[in-house]
């Protein structure tokens, strides 16, 4: 089932002010990282997920106790029994990933990905990478891949924000242009 990020950006934002709050991000951090090595090992927790909307409302914290009381921390708890009164279990994958953004950013670490048709020249890359610490700080995360569907050119993530100078970009924003 496909959830938006909107749904659960609330969800997430709460979680990371509430250990914020009580100083236990990095352990919430930890927390999400187990339930996300949970999900994507357990076929049997992905399927629970999806079908825990038809428990009765009063067996929800019941049933988060019993999966996750002893092993997580209080607020991942009240966050997990939050989702589960929703009927948003299943969206547990995208609220780890909204999650890991607010966490970042309140920690002040901004992840920045090159993504590039072809390997870029050492001083290329060396200029790229000293730009973006300057413009994100000391913490910024910076990954660089290449991806031969680009065609020529490259993307840069920072953040939210995405500049795609591909070759495969320009020619879908051409396409789109030409369809309206």
């Amino acid at each position: 089932m496909y959830y938006d990020e909107a749904v659960v950006r609330p969800y997430a934002r709460a979680l990371v002010l509430s250990a914020q709050a009580l100083g236990i991000l990095d352990r919430v951090r930890g927390d999400m990282e187990a339930l996300q090595a949970q999900w994507d090992g357990s076929p049997l927790l992905q399927t629970w997920c999806t079908t825990a909307r038809s428990l009765p409302r009063a067996a929800h914290k019941e049933a988060i106790q019993t999966l996750w009381g002893e092993t997580m921390a209080h607020p991942t708890c009240v966050l997990l029994e939050a989702l589960s009164t929703a009927g948003l279990l299943a969206a547990i994958p995208k609220t780890i990933r909204v999650f890991r953004r607010f966490a970042d950013r309140a920690e002040g670490k901004i992840k920045v990905e090159f993504v590039f048709a072809a390997a870029p020249s050492p001083t290329l890359l060396a200029d790229l990478k000293q730009r973006a610490i300057a413009a994100y700080g000391e913490q910024t995360e910076i990954t660089v891949r290449t991806d031969a569907t680009l065609g020529a050119g490259m993307i840069v993530r920072a953040g939210h924000t995405q500049i795609d100078a591909s070759l495969k970009g320009r020619l879908a924003r051409l396409r789109q242009r030409f369809a309206q």
